[in-house]
């Protein structure tokens, strides 16, 4: 019997290694550490791989850091290939505690769920800040345009969404459509209260350009270059895109931090800068904008 964890960057490990300080050797648990150069494929390939080598009939659940995230979104797949492995997120010490004694993974859940007190916890509301320069152009609702090859994740899900005050996510991809697993992974990591919808580029334009979302606050998201250019081609209005995340794939070659571009996406980008639209590189909210053309010049 082993369990997956899997978490962004070297949470999950360090777990483990709590863990076994406190409860002695652990070795149910293999660890899978997503970095900012993988993919979601990587990721789902690092699980089936550790479920070639131990079995699947052995694998009780992939216990992922946060619900949305990538190790999360991936595992959803892993899921519909394996389904008797469950999969479950909020991993933590306790969980992995309670595990490691002999606790079944239900009693594990609801003893992590006790663990979380507080005292002296402030609850005066503090007021949501929304960038400065989210506006809506030309009544579309757009308020972020950007490109990142794991759709909804952690900093999407987490960190762009609040920051922008956003009330609908809009993934633009023609494949997906047809592609019930990713539609269902799509679905499940939408945060609480965020609308979504899933349309294809032509349909997207048409509601875009129609004034359907006037009101709204809409985070448009595409996960291919060439997807941003047919959408600019079709009409759709944007001021600036925003490059967040491209991860290592054969041909690729690194531009900066998580962005690898083929030739073919890099003079994607340029066309696009030379309809006017700015193209710029960030990664979360609080970091500085960047010019992508000052990477490549």
């Amino acid at each position: 019997m082993y369990y997956i964890i899997a978490s962004h960057g070297e949470y999950a490990d360090a777990c483990k290694k709590s863990c076994e300080m406190i409860t002695g050797a652990a070795p149910q648990f293999s660890v899978v550490t997503f970095t900012e150069e993988m993919t979601k494929e990587s990721v789902e390939n690092a699980y089936r791989k550790i479920i070639a080598e131990k079995g699947e009939e052995q694998c009780q659940a992939i216990i992922s850091d946060i619900k949305g995230g990538t190790p999360y979104n991936a595992a959803i797949a892993i899921r519909h290939e394996y389904p008797t492995i469950a999969l479950v997120s909020g991993l933590c010490l306790g969980m992995m505690i309670a595990l490691n004694i002999g606790d079944t993974l239900e009693s594990a859940i609801e003893q992590s769920r006790e663990i979380i007190t507080g005292e002296g916890v402030s609850s005066e509301n503090q007021s949501k800040e929304v960038v400065e320069s989210a506006e809506p152009v030309d009544n579309n609702g757009i308020v972020n345009f950007r490109l990142d090859e794991r759709l909804i994740h952690g900093q999407v899900a987490t960190f762009w969404t609040r920051t922008l005050g956003v009330t609908r996510i809009m993934i633009v991809d023609n494949d997906i459509l047809s592609d019930e697993i990713s539609k269902k992974a799509l679905q499940a990591a939408v945060p609480s209260g965020i609308r979504l919808s899933v349309l294809s580029v032509a349909s997207a334009a048409r509601k875009l350009n129609n004034g359907t979302y006037t009101g709204q606050r809409v985070f448009l998201i595409v996960r291919r270059t060439n997807t941003i250019r047919e959408l600019l081609e079709a009409g759709v209005k944007v001021k600036e895109v925003n490059i967040g995340n491209m991860g290592v794939k054969n041909g690729r070659k690194q531009i900066f931090k998580s962005v690898y571009c083929t030739k073919e996406e890099l003079k994607d980008i340029q066309d696009i800068e030379k309809s006017g639209v700015l193209v710029y590189a960030q990664m979360v909210p609080n970091d500085d904008k960047k010019k992508f053309t000052s990477f490549i010049n």
